[in-house]
C-alpha cells in the first residue's frame, strides 16, 4: 500500500473513534448531563468546604493554647502585699498627775518612780524626739516670759502627737512651770536621762 493510502486509512480510522464518541454522549439526555454537572459541581464543593474546615480546626488548635493562657494570666488576681499591721509603742513611762509621780517601766530597768512638776501639761502621748545634758530652752516654759533663753541641763525634748513640743528639765521644784514643760528635781533629773532613749514614749494620764 503506498504512503498515501496508509494516510488516508490513519484518517477514516480518527473520524471513527470521533464519531464513535459523540453518539456516546448524544444518548445522554439534557437531564442527565445536567445532574452530572451539578455532582461534580456539588463534589469540587464538598471537597473546598473540607479543606477550609481542616484549615480551621488546624488554626484553632493551635491557637486555642494560647487564648486560654492569656485568659488565664487576665484572670489571675494581683497578688496584694499583706498590710502592714500598726503597732503601738508601749510606753517607756508612765507619769500620774494626780500625784505627780513619773514611773519608769522601761523593759530592762529596774521599774523606779521620782515626783516631777507637772505645771499645765495636758494628758496624752509624749514621745522623745532628742535629749542634752545642756542645752538652752525657752525662758517661758518656767513662767520667766519669752524674752531670753534659759540654760538647762539634762534636757528631754518631748514631742506631742499634734507635733507641740515638751521639756522635761532638771528644776527646783518650786519653779511655776508651763504647759510646756515637766520639771524633775537635782537627785532624779540625770537618772531619768540616762532612762530614757530617742523614740521611747512617756505616757501621761
Amino acid at each position: 500500500m503506498s504512503e498515501t493510502g496508509r494516510e488516508r486509512d490513519g484518517l477514516d480510522s480518527a473520524l471513527r473513534v470521533l464519531a464513535a464518541g459523540a453518539e456516546a454522549q448524544s444518548s445522554l439526555s439534557g437531564a442527565q448531563i445536567r445532574r452530572r454537572g451539578e455532582m461534580r459541581g456539588r463534589r469540587r464543593r464538598v471537597a473546598g468546604a473540607t479543606a477550609a474546615a481542616l484549615a480551621l480546626i488546624a488554626g484553632v488548635a493551635v491557637g486555642l493554647p494560647q487564648l486560654m493562657g492569656a485568659d488565664e494570666a487576665r484572670q489571675l488576681p494581683a497578688a496584694v502585699p499583706p498590710s502592714p499591721s500598726v503597732s503601738v509603742r508601749a510606753p517607756a513611762a508612765t507619769i500620774e498627775r494626780g500625784t505627780g509621780t513619773l514611773t519608769v517601766t522601761k523593759d530592762g530597768v529596774q521599774p523606779r518612780s521620782v515626783v516631777v512638776v507637772l505645771g499645765k501639761v495636758a494628758p496624752g502621748r509624749l514621745t522623745v524626739v532628742s535629749k542634752s545634758p545642756k542645752r538652752k530652752v525657752p525662758a517661758e516654759i518656767i513662767g520667766l516670759g519669752d524674752a531670753y533663753m534659759l540654760n538647762a541641763s539634762w534636757v528631754v525634748e518631748l514631742s506631742r502627737p499634734d507635733g507641740t513640743t515638751v521639756f522635761a528639765i532638771q528644776s527646783p521644784s518650786d519653779k511655776n512651770f508651763s504647759q510646756s514643760a515637766i520639771g524633775v528635781g537635782s537627785p532624779d533629773a540625770k537618772w531619768l536621762y540616762d532612762q530614757l532613749a530617742v523614740g521611747d514614749v512617756i505616757a501621761l494620764s
